[in-house]
């Protein structure tokens, strides 16, 4: 993958080399723009840019800068991987999946994920992705994280895009953690070996099949 952002979004407009976005989860609608470096796809196979329509949804990745981004990489996203997407199981419940494993149901008490709209000493105002605005508070232990490094509160400012693990103490949702920026999709396009890894079928076999490996 190359270096960079990156976006996940429903197409509302297109142009002749460029798309705006409406991001999946929240935020402002994103510009992406196209080269001709850039390598349009869809389930993985080449796809021509100007088959992509409004409705669509896609993938990007580029430098993203002031709501607008030069992609290296474009993908069309199979309704399959959306709904995934929205129920938080995009990677498995791993750390890069946009939900973390965590349920929709549990957004704002187990988790939190949004833009940040205000700044309140300690207090943040969050705009959710399933367009709910909520406030919630850091303490002395939580730890703040941007692109792996540790940062401190004054670093997280208005318009960053936030996530994190945490509890409801009071009423007010705690982050143990908080993270600035968005939530790397690898899975999104089947991750840097192709298709992403099957679970693991379970042991027992069907009554009357052979063994798996004959005795010697």
């Amino acid at each position: 993958m190359p270096p960079g952002d990156n976006v996940v979004g429903k197409v509302t407009a297109v142009g002749k080399d460029s798309l705006i976005i409406a991001p999946l989860m929240g935020g402002d609608a994103v510009n992406v723009k196209v080269s001709d470096t850039t390598r349009v796809a869809k389930d993985r196979q080449p796809f021509k840019f100007e088959q992509i329509k409004v409705d669509d949804v896609i993938f990007a990745r580029g430098e993203l800068k002031n709501n607008s981004m030069q992609a290296a990489v474009v993908s069309v996203v199979n309704p399959e991987m959306i709904q995934r997407i929205q129920q938080g199981g995009a990677a498995g419940g791993g750390p890069g999946s946009p939900m973390g494993g965590f349920n929709r149901e549990d957004l704002g008490k187990k988790f939190i994920i949004g833009e940040v709209k205000a700044i309140n000493e300690t207090k943040l105002t969050i705009a959710r992705p399933d367009g709910q605005t909520q406030d919630i508070e850091v303490d002395e232990n939580t730890s703040f994280k941007k692109g792996g490094e540790s940062i401190t509160l004054p670093d997280i400012k208005v318009g960053d895009f936030v996530r994190g693990r945490g509890e409801l103490k009071d009423n007010t949702f705690v982050p143990k953690e908080l993270m600035v920026g968005r939530p790397q999709m690898r899975m999104m396009i089947g991750g840097p070996g192709g298709q992403p890894t099957e679970q693991k079928k379970p042991e027992s076999a069907p009554p009357g099949t052979a063994p798996a490996t004959p005795p010697k």
